[in-house]
C-alpha cells in the first residue's frame, strides 16, 4: 500500500500520475455541545478500512479539531497547485444547518457564530475544487447533513466546470433529520463500512455503496441518508475486495454490532442476517503475517526502489548538462532530510522501534535576569528548544540514496535527489526530497541548498513501485529542467 504526505499507495498496472488522499476529522469533545465518543471510533474504523485498499498516498487522521484547524488540515493537505486523482473527505460529528449551508462543528462551536466556529461545506467545496481532483468523495455523518446537497445549486449543476470531474457525495440524513450515534460506532459509519464490505471478491464501486446503503435505511422515517453522484459509476473504492478480508475480519471482532432490543431479550428477527464468526486471534495474526516485512523483503523492496529510480533517471535527457553521481547509506546520514524524517515518524502510529524518531523539549538553561525574561514570555515558548533522534535500529544494506546532479556549466546550480527509507513492520515509509544547491566556491556547492520538493509515502513492502518511481523520477526531471530554462532565460535577458 501507499499513502503519502504528498504521495501515493502505489497499486500493479496503474498508470495515473496523480496521487490520492485522504482526509479524516472525527470531533467526539465539544466546549458547548453534547459529547460524541463513538466519533472517535468511527475515524479509526474508517481508517482501517482506507489503508486496506491500497489506494491511498495519504491518510490523514484527526481527533477533535476546532474549526480554524479544521480548515489548516484540509488547505496543508491540498497544496495549491498539487493535482489529485482522489481525494476522499470524511467527517464526524455535530452538524448546523444555518441558511442555506451546512456547518460541520468544529470543537468551540457556537451557534451564533457558525462560520468562525464551524466549517460551512461550501467552504470545504472551494478548497477541494482548488485541488483539482479527478475524483472527489465526501462522507459526512452529522446531523442535517443532506442541507447543502438539498437546497444548494452551487454542487450540482456547474461542477465539472470549476475544478471536480466526478463528485460522490454520502450525508448521512436529510436537511431537517438528525444523525444516530452508536455504542461502538454512529449508526451511519456502521453501515457505509458494512456495505463497503459486502462484497468478498471483485471490484467494490462507490455506488455499490449507495445502493446498498439505500436498501439498509429503507423505512428508517427518522434517519435517510442523501446521496449526490455526479460521475461516471464507475469510481473504485478497491479493485479487488480480497484486499478486505484482514479488516473484514478485524471489523467485526473490534467494532460489534451495537445490541438492540431484540438481542436483549432473546428475541430474534428471522430476516436477520447472521455474520460468520469473528476470525480468532491466530487466524488474525496468520492473516497479517502475509503482509509484515523481513530482512529478504525489505532487501527487495529497497533495490527495486533505488535502482529503479538510478536506472529510469540515466534515461533523462540532461547527460549534455550534468554529471550524475550517486551515493548510497546504510543508515540516515544526509542532514538536509533528517528533521523531515524525524517530524513524520514522530507524528505516525507506528507497532514497532525499526526506527527512532523522537522530539523530546528541554527548558533552556539561564541566569537569573534571563530566567526573569523566559517567565514573562513563557507564553511564546521562549524557554524550551527542541532536540531530534533519529536512528535505524534494524540493519540495512541500502537505506538512503543520494543522486547528485553535479553540472558541466558553471551558471548552472547543482540539484540533489535524496530518497530515504524508513521501515515498520507492515510497510515502509519512502522520502523524497529534491534540493537546489548555488555555488560558494568555484568547485563547491551550498550544503544545504533550497528545497524543492518534499514528499513522503507508504507502501506495502510486496507493492509495486513502478508507479512510485517514474513519480520521483518525474519530479527531478521538472526541477531540472525548470533550473535549466530558468538560467537560459536570465543569461538570454542579460541579467
Amino acid at each position: 500500500m501507499i499513502r503519502s504526505g504528498l504521495a501515493r499507495r502505489a497499486q500493479p498496472n496503474l498508470v495515473c500520475l496523480m496521487p490520492s488522499i485522504a482526509i479524516l476529522i472525527g470531533n467526539s469533545v465539544y466546549n458547548h455541545q453534547s459529547p460524541l465518543p463513538c466519533c472517535r471510533e468511527d475515524v479509526k474504523a474508517m481508517t482501517s478500512l482506507l489503508q486496506s485498499t491500497g489506494k491511498f498516498d495519504r491518510i490523514l487522521n484527526h481527533i477533535d479539531l476546532d474549526a480554524d484547524s479544521m480548515r489548516e488540515t484540509v488547505r496543508e493537505s491540498l497544496p495549491a497547485g498539487d493535482e489529485f486523482e482522489e481525494v476522499f473527505f470524511y467527517f464526524s460529528g455535530h452538524g448546523l444547518q444555518s441558511g442555506a449551508d451546512l456547518y460541520l462543528s468544529g470543537t468551540t462551536f457556537v451557534e451564533s457564530r457558525p462560520n468562525e466556529t464551524g466549517v460551512s461545506y461550501s467552504e470545504l467545496m472551494d478548497l477541494f475544487r482548488s485541488a483539482s481532483p479527478n475524483v472527489l468523495i465526501t462522507v459526512i455523518d452529522a446531523c442535517f447533513s443532506g442541507a447543502l446537497l438539498v437546497k444548494s445549486s452551487q454542487l450540482l449543476g456547474p461542477v465539472s466546470k470549476d475544478g471536480l470531474r466526478s463528485v460522490l457525495q454520502f450525508s448521512s440524513s436529510l436537511d431537517d433529520q438528525t444523525s444516530l450515534g452508536g455504542d461502538s460506532l454512529s449508526a451511519f459509519t456502521r453501515a457505509f463500512l458494512e456495505a463497503c464490505l459486502r462484497k468478498t471478491s471483485g471490484v467494490v464501486y462507490y455506488t455499490d455503496i449507495k445502493n446498498t446503503l439505500r436498501d439498509e435505511f429503507i423505512g428508517n422515517d427518522e434517519q435517510t441518508p442523501f446521496f449526490v453522484n455526479q460521475g461516471t459509476g464507475r469510481e473504485v473504492l478497491v479493485d479487488d475486495a480480497k484486499k478486505l478480508t484482514v479488516f473484514r475480519a478485524s471489523f467485526f471482532a473490534t467494532w460489534p454490532a451495537d445490541r438492540n432490543d431484540d438481542e436483549e431479550t432473546g428475541e430474534a428477527d428471522s430476516n436477520q442476517v447472521v455474520l460468520a464468526r469473528p476470525l480468532t486471534s491466530k487466524e488474525l495474526l496468520e492473516a497479517a503475517e502475509q503482509n509484515m516485512g523481513d530482512p529478504d523483503k525489505v532487501q527487495n523492496f529497497v533495490d527495486r526502489l533505488f535502482d529503479g529510480v538510478v536506472s529510469k533517471f540515466k534515461q533523462s535527457e540532461f547527460s549534455e548538462f550534468f554529471q550524475t553521481s550517486v551515493v548510497e547509506h546504510k543508515d540516515y546520514q544526509e542532514s538536509v532530510t533528517r528533521e523531515f524524517l524525524i517530524r513524520v515518524l514522530s507524528r505516525e502510529n507506528r507497532p514497532d522501534k525499526l526506527v527512532t524518531a523522537e522530539i523530546t523539549r528541554k527548558r533552556k538553561e539561564a541566569n537569573s535576569w534571563d530566567q526573569a525574561i523566559i517567565g514573562l514570555m513563557s507564553s511564546l515558548n521562549q524557554g524550551w528548544t527542541e532536540h531530534f533522534t533519529l536512528h535505524l535500529n534494524c540493519e540495512m544494506s541500502r537505506a538512503q540514496l543520494k543522486l547528485t546532479l553535479t553540472p558541466r556549466y558553471i551558471a548552472l546550480h547543482q540539484l540533489q535527489l535524496v530518497l530515504s527509507c524508513a521501515p515498520s513492520l507492515d510497510q515502509c515509509y519512502v522520502f523524497e526530497m529534491v534540493t537546489q544547491h548555488p555555488r560558494t566556491d568555484w568547485d563547491s556547492f551550498d550544503r544545504d541548498g533550497r528545497e524543492i520538493v518534499r514528499r513522503w509515502y507508504t507502501l506495502g513492502w510486496a507493492d509495486d513501485v513502478e508507479f512510485l518511481t517514474g513519480k520521483i523520477c518525474e519530479a527531478l526531471t521538472k526541477s531540472v529542467r525548470d533550473h535549466i530554462n530558468d538560467t537560459s532565460k536570465r543569461l538570454d535577458e542579460g541579467e
